[in-house]
């Protein structure tokens, strides 16, 4: 029997899940992650025609699974109802893209300078909205050659050996940032290099194409697991790979034994950034050859819905706590409603907002000089709804170390 049959008999409808879901509470006419998960996936086991538009507007960010006290996969079950459901030919389009960040970011980068500039003008912008139902109130990350390349070995390559798995956003709009992340494993011990694969899914799945998912998947882990079966450790840097990284994976693999088994053992091996650097820190091996602060920063955390998935902790947020001249708080304000490409929809632009605004709400009112979350397009949206500055982690950590020990 799967998982998901005997998932669905547990459900309750205690409401739990309809509690957590930040949708729900900002937008009451959504009928909430109980009603289109269970609810409607008997029926739909029934064979009754229960296709909703509203399976488009859940954000994916597993809040109802943590809160569900039996464990039942409500997110996936939303996720399988998103994937049956039928769209507009303009909204098939949109999401058909939208679900290959991957293959975006490779035609978009060919020359990225006429990339970003067409994407800066109205005109396009305009049209953009007209044929495929993306605002045109978002600005677009700007593109940028994919530069990120396993470092030359050196006198920091001896220690152990870690892949790092960029992800899209890193690969394709900040590869500088992957720069760093690399800079950052080296001068903490570590030998790195740059994961071979592609896309981890995410977009797919959200964006209604698990067959898309499943061929990242199965590409990513057929591309890594040699190195995990012979000891290396998978480091993300970005939450919504992480997440994909250690559940993802074999859920969407799930009846090819063979693959499952090799998705699992990625899952037993990955690890968020800041995940292994705590570890170091336990075991007393963390480089802390911090500079004295030059001048005082104040600055909020924001943890994104997929870092929380994770069941990780605040690493990021222990880490900076202890920086010199460091003085970060905690926003725990909820969701910020981006959700990855979900905010860019012109229909769901406005929801998207609304769950955010008590995020940036408590933004505004701590007078931070930065914001720091570790997902991109967390920091697309705090920006967006706020105008604070918002930076990775990696970027307030990194610059905390001696000019010696970073050059």
């Amino acid at each position: 029997m799967r998982k998901d049959d005997v998932s669905l008999d547990n459900c309750l409808k205690c409401s739990d899940c309809n509690a957590a879901c930040p949708v729900v509470t900002t937008y009451p006419a959504y009928p909430g992650p109980k009603r289109l998960g269970p609810e409607l996936e008997r029926m739909r086991r029934e064979g009754i025609s229960c296709d909703t538009e509203w399976v488009e507007y859940c954000l994916g960010c597993h809040r109802c699974d943590l809160a569900c006290p039996n464990e039942v996969n409500v997110s996936e079950l939303i996720a399988k109802a998103k994937a049956a459901h039928k769209k507009t030919p303009i909204r098939t389009l949109r999401d058909f893209w939208f679900a290959r960040p991957g293959l975006l970011g490779r035609l978009c980068t060919i020359a990225p300078g006429i990339t970003n500039f067409s994407l800066g003008l109205k005109p396009v912008r305009a049209l953009m909205s007209l044929f495929m139902k993306i605002t045109p109130k978002r600005t677009f990350p700007a593109y940028t050659k994919p530069t990120l390349r396993t470092p030359k070995k050196g006198p920091l390559s001896e220690g152990e050996r870690v892949v790092f798995f960029p992800g899209c956003f890193i690969r394709y709009n900040q590869p500088e940032l992957g720069t760093r992340v690399l800079k950052l494993l080296q001068l903490n011990g570590f030998n790195p290099e740059v994961a071979d694969g592609g896309c981890c899914g995410v977009p797919s799945l959200a964006n209604g194409n698990p067959e898309e998912a499943r061929k990242r998947a199965q590409a990513n882990v057929n591309s890594m697991v040699q190195a995990v079966d012979t000891g290396a450790r998978i480091v993300t840097a970005c939450s919504s790979c992480g997440h994909m990284l250690k559940t993802g994976f074999a859920n969407v693999l799930e009846g090819n034994s063979e693959l499952e088994a090799k998705a699992k053992r990625i899952a037993e091996s990955t690890y968020d950034l800041a995940e292994l650097l705590m570890l170091l820190q336990d075991a007393g091996k963390l480089n802390t050859r911090f500079a004295p602060a030059a001048a005082q920063q104040k600055l909020a955390y924001h943890a994104p819905c997929h870092q929380k998935s994770q069941g990780i902790g605040r690493p990021w947020f222990n880490l900076l706590r202890q920086l010199p001249g460091v003085t970060i708080e905690d926003l725990n304000a909820g969701c910020c409603g981006m959700s990855g490409t979900f905010g860019f929809k012109e229909e769901k632009y406005p929801v998207s907002m609304k769950v955010g605004s008590e995020l940036f709400a408590g933004i505004r009112e701590s007078a931070v000089q930065s914001v720091v979350t570790e997902c991109a397009t967390c920091q697309l949206q705090i920006e967006h709804g706020t105008g604070v500055k918002t930076v990775h982690p990696v970027d307030i950590l990194l610059n905390a170390y001696e000019e010696s020990v970073r050059n």
